[in-house]
């Protein structure tokens, strides 16, 4: 079920539930969940969608989440989705949204779960709310390159260099080519998109192995572009034309770092600098890619933080 909160500035931020409070249909805060013979008190997980993507791709971790008691709280960043878009968006303003939106849902404590371009956003709220995010869990994540291209893109695909040289240089170029994106995830059969998109070997075998996950792939990105192209123009920017703002040092909570060594989407340089950056950050390596290491280890990512979570939330 999605839901709308009305913003301070008068715009939009949707979100749905996933995990154990799915079935509550969204009220305001997140309850603890017997899964078998376990009683999980772990605080609410908010999930923070990758690049052209939207709250229902947390659908993937739903069942994952059920298994280990956690409750999801899916954002549509702004521009995806049902959110409106912020014509100045910056790290710093999604961190803003998302304290407005704790603040109407009386949470107090949650992870924060960045997947892919959605992991600068979910370290700016780690940085900028330490006495509310309790743990900060990254998967495949992408990490600003201005500057740093050289090193932060070694091993990234023709499609990931694409991006960033084109709204470095043309950025008419990749408003062209995200709406040719957008016309193909209207296509009703296939996914040409995930095929298409400069995924590794690895991924685009998960693909054709996994056609449930790769369908709620597809539809969380069609619904991330249902309304045009602003919100990944505007990610595009924060990931590769605005100088990295957010002090990854300044981040306390414990932080799971996870990545494939065949990503060739996020390559792994990014995932280590992260690690590298953030203190005490652990980085899980898997030989997987940037899709397939999500498709096949959602339920192992999800329980990295599932204990700690909930210690850390008991001590503060």
């Amino acid at each position: 079920m999605q839901h709308t909160l009305a913003l301070r500035d008068a715009r939009s931020l949707s979100y749905t539930w996933f995990g154990t409070a799915a079935s509550r249909g969204g009220t305001n805060r997140a309850p603890s969940a017997s899964v078998g013979n376990r009683t999980s008190g772990s605080p609410t997980i908010v999930y923070l969608h990758g690049f052209t993507s939207s709250r229902l791709e947390a659908e993937l971790v739903h069942a994952d989440a059920l298994y280990h008691g956690q409750a999801v709280l899916a954002v549509d960043r702004p521009g995806y989705g049902c959110s409106s878009p912020h014509p100045d968006q910056t790290v710093e303003s999604t961190a803003a949204d998302v304290r407005e939106l704790l603040d109407a849902l009386e949470l107090q404590q949650v992870a924060m779960m960045g997947v892919s371009g959605g992991s600068p956003f979910a370290c700016a709220c780690a940085a900028l709310m330490p006495e509310r995010v309790v743990a900060l869990l990254l998967l495949s994540p992408l990490m600003p390159t201005l500057g740093r291209e050289e090193q932060l893109l070694a091993g990234a695909g023709n499609a990931s260099l694409r991006m960033c040289h084109g709204i470095q240089h043309r950025p008419w170029q990749v408003w062209a080519t995200l709406h040719m994106l957008r016309l193909i995830q209207k296509v009703p059969h296939g996914n040409l998109l995930l095929k298409a998109g400069g995924f590794a070997e690895v991924d685009r075998r998960a693909v054709d192995e996994m056609p449930q996950e790769a369908a709620k792939l597809k539809a969380a990105v069609r619904e991330g572009l249902a309304q045009g192209v602003s919100g990944a123009m505007r990610d595009l920017h924060v990931f590769h034309v605005a100088p990295p703002s957010v002090d990854l040092a300044a981040i306390r909570c414990k932080t799971h770092v996870w990545q494939g060594r065949q990503d060739t989407t996020t390559p792994p340089a990014m995932a280590q600098h992260y690690a590298a950056t953030i203190p005490g950050a652990q980085l899980h390596m898997k030989d997987e890619g940037h899709l397939s290491l999500g498709f096949k280890h959602n339920r192992e990512i999800l329980g990295s933080i599932a204990d700690e979570a909930s210690q850390a939330r008991g001590l503060m």
